[in-house]
C-alpha cells in the first residue's frame, strides 16, 4: 500500500486524478483503462474528475512550492494548462472563451 494513512471516504472517480495525467493527450490510453475498468465514466464522473483534477492540482502546486518538489509543482501546473485548454475548447467551436 502507498498512501494508506491518506486514505478517506470518496468517489471511486477520486482515484482516478492523478492516473489522468499519464493518459493526457492519449485517447488510446484513456480507452484502454477504460476496457480494463470495464465501463466509460458517467457524466457526473466526468465532470468530478475534472474538479478534482483541479483541486489536486492548486494542492500539489502549494505543498511543492512549499517542501520545494519542482516536479510536483510542475505537474499541478501541466495540469491546470490542460485542464484550461479543454474547458476553452468545449466553449466554442475555436476554443475562444467569447
Amino acid at each position: 500500500m502507498i498512501d494508506f494513512e491518506r486514505s478517506e471516504p470518496g468517489p471511486a472517480v477520486r482515484d482516478l486524478v492523478r492516473l489522468s495525467d499519464a493518459w493526457a493527450g492519449r485517447d488510446d490510453l484513456f480507452e484502454a483503462f477504460l476496457a480494463g475498468y470495464g465501463r466509460s465514466l458517467t457524466a457526473a464522473e466526468e465532470a468530478r474528475l475534472v474538479i478534482d483534477a483541479a483541486l489536486d492540482s492548486v494542492s500539489g502546486i502549494a505543498y511543492g512550492a512549499v517542501h520545494d518538489d519542482p516536479e510536483l509543482v510542475e505537474r499541478g501546473r501541466r495540469t491546470l494548462a490542460r485542464l484550461r485548454a479543454e474547458h476553452r475548447a468545449a466553449l466554442s467551436p475555436t476554443g475562444d472563451a467569447t
